[in-house]
């Protein structure tokens, strides 16, 4: 009888147990402001070794294996098959003269998009550049394109395997092919010079993964060789980020160069009438939070982070002491962003009830407000300089993006229709979901915004498989967003979670700022607090609970797991920051300083180590199962990050719930790009994983 019950009690450990490929330690010891830890997986940081891609390649059979197995339980793929062909929506997108599209040719579902234009909005496309033909057994996307300022000619960015190291190319209208081909363009922008040439960005490194060297800013002139490019702007000095554009004539150059700490920017401009143009500075160490959004008449507007909510304000570059406050702050109305036409400056705005436009003039006459029905949001499409009818759509997280046109002199819309472009039709009636939107109490009494969405009539019985979401920094503001996957798992009876923690910019500057650098751990404390929001009220419990958020939100999903691993059953980080020790020695790691603070610096270190995932892991817990995932060719977060933090979570004893790696091949920051039906797939994966475990 012994026996038999100690095989009962040590069965269902058995049973549960994970069999991962071997890993080794490689135990070091690392000493940083007098304090020492050991780090056994130093090795993985050597991703390109065929010891670690071997070792990759043996985690992604594991949890591919397992992948297999969950969709036996659940099989997400057919219905997001059947929804994404009633809502798939193309927006015509209007760049100077012409309306341009990414369509598949045929709607070959195994190729990525292919880019063309229509001279007239419902006229006939006209093929321009299909990117599956560049490279043989590579990736290709097109991810922006920009024409010149009087159609003349076109360029395009392309996206290799996901890297941030992209090409520009160049064609003409009538089809013409470019050998002009610029390489490794890195956060880059294509900036014309009238029809004559553009401005962009070149990164220097030698290894893909080391510190980010793209400090140079260069001009191409049209039909000369790319390698008798001139630079333009040079921060190699101080290693600061450039950022730049040009007047919507292209007869104007603005360039803003921050600092190596990223506490200070410099605004530079120049008259490209000349032949030889000259960058004059105009403002000298500013904050960064100074945002120029745009240019009209001698004027530059900007967007003034003295203001919490936000306002539009002039200056001339000449004498820039002078500012006018042109669109006034709106307490508790969040200006979100702001887009300059000839005669009008359209800004959106976003509050409790959602988001909405509100047209001025440029005097800050209002003109009208812009509305969609509570908790939908509206998103500009597509609209240029002079145009007097731009595009917008609404969407929500239930409602498929919905697209009207509005007079941008008089501020009336309507529907748009046409035989052109796909109607969507949502795969449920509008009032089959509930969309709840509030607040819930942090532990230092701050007030959280969360967003929760459930289907209609559910039985909140605390039982409900539950997916809690965040993202938590650089001032960035969720914002609705339709997604299949998402409508597959409330309809499984599933409840989602958006919590608007501090980082974000959900309430205006400070709300970032009370969630940035040393006080970034409000960001970790606001998430956790939400779930235990969402247990309190009944909708769920930490047997049904799911969390996942992904690069910034995947460092939040790393550390709340390992912090709080008694309120979670499932963890879904995405392409994360994890190792905050040396998250700076990589790529643009060192850009972030501003967010998370400076590992060389004594104070910054150790509030980031209060919160680092892997530093955070402790020998005797058992972690919820979680799923990590990354991409091998991710030069923003590299997979190192996620490396680690598997190698460490998995190779412990107190370990019985499953921790998986997944890998994605030839990917980048932004995961599987190679065509629609991969990302279905990856979809479907995603839904399978959480839904099976939550539902054990």
């Amino acid at each position: 009888m012994k026996f038999y019950s100690l095989f009962l009690l040590f069965f269902p450990a058995l049973f549960f147990a994970q069999t991962y490929p071997e890993t080794k330690k490689t135990p070091e010891s690392i000493t940083l402001h007098d304090t020492t830890f050991t780090d056994s997986y130093t090795w993985l940081e050597n991703m390109r070794s065929p010891e670690v891609i071997e070792w990759v390649n043996e985690q992604n059979k594991t949890t591919k294996s397992h992948l297999n197995t969950v969709v036996n339980d659940v099989f997400p793929l057919p219905t997001l098959q059947k929804y994404e062909r009633q809502t798939r929506f193309r927006i015509p997108h209007k760049k100077r003269d012409y309306y341009y599209s990414l369509f598949l040719y045929y709607d070959n579902e195994l190729q990525t998009a292919s880019l063309g234009y229509r001279k007239k909005l419902d006229g006939p496309i006209i093929d321009l550049v299909n990117p599956n033909f560049f490279y043989s057994g590579k990736t290709v996307n097109i991810i922006g394109y920009e024409p010149s300022v009087n159609s003349k000619t076109l360029a395009y960015k392309l996206m290799i395997d996901g890297s941030d190291r992209h090409e520009i190319r160049f064609v003409t209208l009538r089809g013409k092919k470019s050998n002009e081909v610029i390489t490794n363009a890195k956060f880059s922008g294509m900036a014309w010079k009238g029809d004559d040439g553009i401005f962009y960005s070149k990164n220097s490194n030698s290894r893909q993964f080391e510190i980010d060297s793209t400090y140079q800013v260069y001009y191409h002139k049209i039909g000369t060789d790319v390698a008798e490019d001139k630079v333009i702007f040079d921060a190699s000095k101080f290693k600061g980020q450039v950022s730049y554009f040009t007047s919507k004539d292209g007869l104007r150059l603005f360039l803003a160069a921050a600092s190596k700490d990223e506490k200070e920017v410099d605004f530079y401009y120049a008259d490209l009438t000349k032949d030889k143009f000259e960058l004059k500075k105009f403002l000298d160490g500013v904050t960064p939070d100074f945002d120029v959004s745009g240019y009209r008449e001698g004027k530059i507007y900007y967007s003034s982070k003295d203001s919490n909510w936000g306002d539009i304000r002039s200056f001339n570059p000449d004498n820039p002491a002078i500012k006018r406050i042109i669109v006034p702050q709106y307490y508790n109305q969040l200006l979100e962003s702001s887009y300059f036409f000839e005669n009008r400056i359209l800004c959106k705005y976003r509050d409790t009830n959602g988001s909405y436009f509100m047209l001025f003039d440029y005097n800050g006459k209002f003109i009208k407000k812009i509305q969609a029905q509570k908790g939908l949001e509206v998103k500009l499409a597509s609209g240029e300089y002079f145009d007097k009818d731009v595009f917008f759509y609404v969407t929500s997280y239930t409602i498929p993006p919905i697209l009207f046109t509005l007079n941008i002199e008089t501020g009336n819309y309507s529907r748009y229709v046409s035989k052109t472009f796909d109607k969507t039709t949502a795969p449920f009636p509008v009032d089959y979901f509930e969309v709840k939107t509030g607040t819930y109490t942090s532990r230092d009494g701050t007030e959280v915004p969360i967003t929760i969405v459930h289907k209609k009539g559910l039985n909140l019985d605390g039982n409900n498989p539950t997916l809690l979401k965040a993202y938590g920094g650089f001032g960035v503001v969720n914002t609705p967003a339709y997604d299949n996957g998402l409508i597959y798992f409330l309809e499984k009876g599933g409840v989602y979670a958006y919590a608007g923690i501090r980082g974000g910019g959900e309430k205006g500057v400070e709300w970032h700022r009370k969630g940035a650098g040393k006080n970034k751990i409000n960001t970790l404390n606001d998430f956790i607090d939400a779930a235990k929001f969402l247990i309190a009220e009944g909708y769920t419990n930490p047997n049904r609970l799911g969390i996942t958020g992904g690069s910034q939100g995947g460092l939040l999903i790393g550390s709340a797991l390992v912090q709080h691993p008694e309120l979670f059953k499932v963890a879904i980080p995405k392409v994360g920051v994890y190792d905050m020790a040396k998250f700076h020695r990589y790529t643009i790691g060192r850009f972030h300083y501003d967010e998370y603070g400076n590992p060389e610096n004594k104070d910054d270190y150790f509030a980031m180590m209060s919160y680092s995932p892997y530093h955070n892991i402790k020998e005797d817990v058992n972690y919820p199962t979680t799923l990590i995932i990354t991409s091998d060719n991710d030069d923003r977060v590299p997979p190192v990050h996620s490396y680690k933090f598997a190698a460490r979570l998995q190779n412990r004893t107190a370990q019985t719930n499953p921790i998986y790696l997944k890998t994605l091949l030839d990917s980048g920051h932004y995961g599987v790009t190679t065509n629609e039906e991969d990302k279905l797939k990856d979809e479907a994966e995603f839904y399978s994983f959480l839904l099976h475990h939550l539902m054990k």
